[in-house]
């Protein structure tokens, strides 16, 4: 039997896990056991950064894999990453089975390996690589290793396609890529689990087809509500006068008259690349990193160019203005780019310039300003860098004002459009919110006799469409010239979360944020117990690691006891708590694709049945849905079986499915 299989994993109460990461397990574990068919082999998790995707993949193979797991990464900050996370044999007490009491017996890890390739003028390295992978339970390595090195480095003619039973995808959001595929389609596995905080591809997709999809959703809005992540204020250069020059026709434009006869893209090339614009933001986003650091001094600056070129230059305009900042880049060599990330993360720049490297994956807490010298056309790309800097600052003596990103940017950038798709996520949590509220008020769901009316044929739909925008590569050169120019300062500031904006203000005289965590008591006080032992010279080094060890293994294999006595009520309650969570995003999502709004009465009047308590049209179809489930099923929720549950899923996907047709948006209808 497998390890993890064999091994149960603290994560029921277990106070050192997050929400989202207990409750996308348990999701996970939900489903593939009410949907064990290989047509539902592939499932999707959406979480945003911060809020524990790594420490999740840790947990995702116990009671799901019966083999080997790959974990493949879209790249090498994030191959690295991970397997910090995961490296049980050379540094057990940094992985995350260990600092979160996810596994109590550290004799019982899973062992982990780094795929890189292997030496190709040397067959007996080709072998010893071959011999690790084999002894390994989890694989980690990024996905160019797999189908898209040469023939004889690509994993895939390295071993059997069965290896791994279980495949987990990080950042699938890049999974549109042919290297993504080939790896899905080569390899067998009997569940692949992809994890994105972006659930549309690049190119403007779906990342999964599953139409249980997605198994488990937390939204960037809930992560703030639950302060997982930093909350985010926008703040705009707001030019007093802005001229622009073109030395074509040595003629003066405004912005307006600029961007109808040059064009945006003219007007954007010379707006980034113009000096007195790029300085004046400059000096915003520095004055901003000096009051932040009156509280907490490692607060950082990751700044975004457009190429090589205007990462030069942001760079010595930085220093101009007394800042350290340095850059990184595709055409910098792998060593001058993991050394400048290195001395970055020890706080020896202030300011670190990034072209599209230091993207998904790179984790910084102390970066909280965001500067953007750049424009975007894809939503995914402008969420990517904002994304760098949500990740909490968990020191003791951060304040709660340490805890707010800062989003920098010139007015005319026009970024304003993906601002407001951005921060769509936060209306999105408030009707989660709203709905977690009414399935807990409805308990005698099936008496309310709720039934759909057909479609009403001449009512008019909410338009709720914003068009897809696939996003460009960007390369610029200088085009014209600034006239002249004068700031009229910082403005339109805004916040992701309803008054963030107010406590921003407020928190930054405020005292320190209680960051304090319940800790597992007993295995906490004991390791400290034996480690005053150890310093004092009573024990030993072995008798240290031999008190360690027992104490360890005796609270693993009470907690196997336990979970082997109540295993049947464990997966049903984890079952329960999953599909009320599912179905509560379920409704939620709809409500973002529907005409109806969900506080009006408008299916509670087309019933027809006027008597009872009037009921919005969340109550209305959580009702419905429930009623529905209760009449094939005969039983109520608490009774329900595996088999129950994944019945209850398809009714409510049907149920979906008939308000989309009957209540579509103006862009469904077209």
């Amino acid at each position: 039997m497998c390890v993890f299989q064999r091994v149960i994993p603290f994560v029921e109460k277990n106070d050192k896990l997050l929400d989202p990461q207990v409750e996308a397990y348990r999701a996970a574990v939900s489903f593939y056991e009410q949907f064990p068919h290989p047509q539902y082999k592939e499932t999707l998790i959406v979480m945003p950064t911060g809020c524990g995707k790594t420490g999740l993949m840790s947990l995702l193979p116990f009671k799901l894999s019966s083999g080997r797991v790959l974990v493949i990464a879209p790249g090498k900050i994030i191959r690295k990453t991970v397997f910090q996370e995961l490296d049980s044999v050379s540094n057990p007490e940094e992985t995350f089975w260990y600092k979160r009491d996810v596994i109590l017996d550290r004799d019982l890890f899973p062992k982990s390996y780094v795929y890189k390739g292997w030496n190709s003028k040397d067959q007996s390295d080709r072998d010893r690589t071959i011999d690790k992978l084999k002894s390994a339970d989890i694989v980690i390595t990024n996905v160019h290793k797999i189908t898209g090195s040469s023939p004889e480095q690509c994993l895939t003619n390295l071993i059997e396609k069965d290896f791994f039973d279980m495949i987990i995808i990080d950042e699938a959001h890049h999974v549109a890529a042919d290297m993504w595929q080939k790896t899905i389609d080569h390899f067998t596995a009997s569940k692949i689990i992809k994890l994105t905080a972006t659930p549309v591809r690049n190119d403007g997709q779906k990342v999964s087809n599953n139409p249980y999809d997605p198994i488990y959703s937390f939204g960037l809005g809930e992560a703030i509500k639950n302060g997982l992540i930093k909350d985010i204020i926008r703040k705009e250069e707001i030019p007093d006068k802005l001229e622009f020059y073109n030395p074509k026709n040595d003629q003066t434009y405004t912005p307006s008259q600029a961007r109808a006869l040059l064009g945006d893209e003219w007007v954007n090339e010379t707006l980034i690349m113009s000096e007195s614009c790029s300085k004046t933001v400059i000096k915003h986003t520095l004055n901003t990193l000096k009051k932040k650091r009156k509280s907490y001094p490692k607060h950082q600056v990751l700044a975004v160019a457009c190429n090589d070129e205007h990462a030069k230059l942001l760079t010595k305009w930085f220093q101009d203005e007394g800042a350290t900042a340095s850059y990184v880049s595709s055409h910098l060599s792998d060593f001058e780019n993991e050394t400048r990330i290195s001395n970055f993360a020890n706080n020896e720049y202030d300011v670190m310039i990034n072209i599209q490297m230091l993207g998904e994956g790179f984790n910084n807490p102390n970066i909280s300003v965001i500067s953007m010298f750049r424009p975007f056309k894809s939503i995914s790309l402008y969420a990517q860098v904002i994304g760098r800097g949500l990740r909490l600052i968990r020191e003791p003596n951060a304040r709660e004002s340490d805890n707010f990103c800062d989003v920098i940017y010139h007015k005319e950038l026009q970024l304003e459009e993906l601002w407001r798709k951005y921060k769509s996520e936060k209306a999105y949590a408030d009707i989660k919110q709203t709905n977690i509220t009414i399935q807990l008020s409805i308990d005698d769901f099936f008496n309310l006799g709720a039934i759909e009316k057909t479609p009403v044929p001449n009512r008019t739909p909410r338009d709720k469409s914003t068009p897809n925008e696939e996003p460009g590569t960007i390369r610029f050169a200088k085009r014209g010239d600034i006239k002249s120019y004068m700031s009229y300062g910082l403005g339109n500031e805004d916040s992701f979360s309803s008054g963030g904006l107010d406590r921003y203000r407020k928190t930054n005289v405020q005292t320190a944020i209680n960051l304090e965590f319940k800790q597992q008591k007993e295995l906490a006080e004991k390791r400290e117990k034996y480690k005053k032992l150890l310093e004092s010279g009573v024990i030993d080094a072995s008798e240290y690691n031999s008190l360690l060890s027992e104490m360890e293994k005796s609270n693993q294999q009470e907690l196997q006891a336990k979970h082997d006595e109540l295993k049947g009520f464990i997966l049903l309650e984890q079952m329960r708590a999953d599909f009320e969570i599912w179905l509560n995003s379920k409704v939620t999502d709809l409500f973002t694709r529907i005409s109806l709004d969900e506080k009006g009465f408008e299916l509670w009047e087309d019933a027809g049945t006027l008597a009872g308590d009037r009921i919005n049209n969340i109550g209305y179809i959580v009702s419905n849905i429930r009623k529905t489930s209760f009449e094939r099923t005969k039983k109520r929720i608490t009774a329900y079986n595996a088999e129950d549950f994944a019945h209850a899923k398809e009714s409510v996907n049907s149920k979906i499915d008939f308000y989309l047709k009957s209540y579509p948006t103006m862009k469904d209808k077209e």
